[in-house]
């Protein structure tokens, strides 16, 4: 019934979708990212804009410095975190769209909680460039990635809130 709404409203022009989020597969991810969100007491909008600025949603993106799926996890740095044997078995595992989600979900908060440079919204400073990033060569680079998540929590927040909302209360309800 919802997704009828969803659609019908985009049919008569009512909704704008310029992330495409309403694409099938992207919405399963989203709506997956939104039921974990809530479970970490996370804003989904906040989630979905650090996923589309990772990997517009892609779960087998995979950049030059190898950083894997949604949330372009580096399994260099958080494989043994994740209980993988190998960095190559964990680039595996992350690509599947659960795994990831969950695995870039723990690595926001995780920051968020264990480093006071990591606070509010430095945390996607801290996602994309480490808890050092301050003094990272790439500072510069790190600070646009930090603009960037922010400007797409805002489109998130004005042209998929009403989803997230209404999302998150039918899966409250079953």
């Amino acid at each position: 019934m919802f997704t009828l709404i969803i659609v019908a409203s985009m049919a008569m022009g009512a909704l704008k979708d310029p992330y495409r989020i309403h694409n099938t597969q992207k919405q399963t991810y989203v709506n997956k990212i939104i039921i974990e969100s809530r479970k970490r007491n996370l804003d989904p909008t906040e989630t979905i804009a650090i996923a589309l600025t990772e990997s517009a949603l892609n779960p087998t993106a995979y950049s030059h410095t190898k950083d894997v799926g949604l949330f372009q996890v580096n399994c260099r740095w958080w494989y043994k975190k994740f209980s993988y044997k190998s960095i190559r078995a964990c680039e595996k595992g992350l690509l599947d769209p659960d795994k990831n989600i969950k695995a870039g979900l723990f690595i926001l908060t995780y920051f968020r909680k264990n480093f006071k440079q990591c606070a509010g919204t430095l945390a996607y400073r801290c996602y994309n460039g480490g808890q050092g990033w301050r003094r990272s060569k790439n500072r510069d680079k790190i600070i646009r990635y930090s603009k960037s998540v922010k400007r797409r929590r805002g489109v998130v927040n004005k042209w998929y809130g009403n989803y997230i909302y209404h999302f998150q209360r039918s899966a409250t309800n079953g």
